[in-house]
């Protein structure tokens, strides 16, 4: 009996935060794709990788702009520039179908505008007065700590590998993978979300370089709104797999487990079979 009440107050506190969840993905669905106004001339993929490609040059252009040639303008060209360009590779190789929809022309407008203008906060906050305007910064690109630009590198590069390589695995497996099942290997050995974790490491690179909390706010509202909803969502879906609670129970939901990244140490080391 007891068992049966805990199960059941564990239900009742689920049950909303997945309704609100799937409110709240409901109404992303709509925005991406349906908000009235030039209905399905594009595709989300199209604004995304514009965006995404966009931002080298833009923090070029205001670093030109402003004669600011500090160590974290250079840091942040490097790292985002770069992100963006491997990005849109990752997109023609081997992108997620859920940018492939159809969008309209408001919606696709809409997303340029939010969420993925909240990206460019941190370049602006570096390379214009935006950073002094909005009070609650510590730091500026002058006075860069040289252990918060080895922070953000490193964040950067752990990030870089786990969003690619997992979003790779997952493409791949899910092409050729018949009949379909949980992809509990790999980068998926370590999290439910390895993909999703190291976007977060690495928007996290950048939010570092600013030194300001308003880029903070911004990821996490999008982290919240768009993340956190959409892996809720492939919780519950993937919940049907009865080797889904044995995988739970083993790995992050996002963060990679610290035991499964110790226990895969000896594997490392040890020798492989030849051919």
């Amino acid at each position: 009996m007891e068992t049966t009440t805990a199960q059941a107050g564990q239900a009742t506190r689920v049950g909303p935060v997945m309704r609100a969840a799937g409110a709240v993905r409901r109404f992303n669905d709509w925005y991406m794709h349906r908000i009235p106004g030039g209905a399905g001339l594009f595709q989300p993929r199209q604004v995304i990788n514009l965006h995404k490609f966009m931002v080298g040059p833009v923090v070029l252009a205001l670093m030109l702009y402003t004669a600011n040639f500090t160590l974290a303008a250079w840091l942040y060209l490097a790292l985002h520039g770069i992100y963006g360009i491997m990005w849109v590779a990752k997109d023609v190789a081997f992108g997620d179908p859920s940018w492939t929809g159809k969008a309209s022309v408001s919606s696709t407008i809409a997303v340029f505008v939010f969420p993925l203008g909240l990206y460019f906060l941190a370049p602006l906050i570096i390379l214009t007065p935006l950073g002094t305007m909005v009070p609650g910064g510590w730091g500026s690109a002058e006075t860069l700590p040289l252990p918060v630009a080895f922070a953000a590198v490193v964040c950067f590069l752990i990030g870089a590998f786990f969003h690619f390589v997992a979003d790779a695995q997952k493409y791949y497996v899910l092409k050729h993978q018949r009949p379909r099942q949980l992809i509990t290997d790999g980068m998926f050995a370590l999290s439910r979300n390895p993909n999703y974790f190291g976007e977060v490491l690495m928007y996290s690179a950048f939010n570092l370089l600013a030194q300001h909390w308003l880029p903070w706010a911004a990821c996490a509202l999008v982290w919240t709104q768009v993340f956190l909803v959409n892996m809720l969502h492939k919780e519950a879906s993937m919940a049907r797999y009865p080797e889904h609670a044995a995988w739970k129970q083993r790995t992050g939901f996002l963060i990679p487990s610290l035991w499964g990244l110790l226990r895969s140490i000896p594997a490392g080391l040890r020798r492989t079979p030849s051919d």
